[in-house]
């Protein structure tokens, strides 16, 4: 359940006393019960409602259609086994082609997406040892957004739908875990060298006008 910021300060006089207090009581709201994991910065803003980008769990469904003919991009991830961003990353390769759209949704024939789900290989059993999920490899600086580069490169595989969480494969990140913190360590040296670069300028700045001055003095004194 969501708590507002203005009861947050009138029930608590610090964060941590927030932290402690509030920690595990708050759960997702879309249906999936998963604990809010809570953060420094809810304290300020407030307790959401969802784990993000577990809102859009509310809005499927949307505009009726014919399913005995079509699927949308929810059941042909349910079907598969797969995640919504892997159904949609087959339709951008065009594996599969959406036959119409309803509004803001895409929907396939069902004849099409039935052979092509019975034309790919066995998926193996799952095994959590395995996999690691998007939220673990978020924490160590791994954003969303590299990882979905790599899927389109072809470097590592399609993530993994279990337990309602996206997984990507161990093995297959260790090949490029060099590689994306040496990517990392640039960004940081671009960074400091950018602001390096700009106290530099400041300084010799200072030191242009300083010696106008002096030069300004001189002048003056000079007879």
């Amino acid at each position: 359940m969501a708590l507002d910021k203005k009861i947050i300060r009138k029930k608590y006089k610090s964060i941590e006393e927030f932290l402690e207090n509030e920690a595990q009581k708050h759960r997702c709201g879309c249906g999936c019960n998963e604990i809010i994991e809570l953060k420094e910065s809810h304290f300020w803003n407030g307790v959401p409602k969802f784990i993000f980008g577990h809102a859009a769990r509310l809005r499927r469904g949307g505009p009726e259609y014919e399913r005995s003919k079509y699927y949308s991009v929810e059941d042909i991830a349910e079907m598969g086994d797969v995640s919504e961003q892997t159904v949609r990353l087959w339709a951008r390769k065009g594996n599969i082609k959406p036959t119409k759209a309803i509004g803001r949704k895409n929907l396939f024939s069902k004849e099409e997406i039935d052979n092509f789900i019975k034309s790919r290989p066995k998926r193996e059993a799952f095994n959590p040892r395995e996999f690691i999920t998007v939220p673990d490899l978020k924490k160590m600086g791994i954003s969303r957004s590299k990882l979905r580069a790599l899927v389109r490169a072809g470097k590592i595989s399609e993530p993994r739908l279990y337990a309602r969480k996206t997984h990507y494969r161990l093995k297959e990140l260790e090949k490029f875990w060099n590689q994306i913190q040496e990517e990392k360590k640039q960004k940081r040296r671009r960074r400091v060298s950018i602001a390096a670069f700009r106290e530099l300028q400041a300084k010799v700045k200072e030191m242009v006008n300083r010696i106008a001055e002096l030069e300004r003095i001189i002048t003056k004194i000079a007879p």
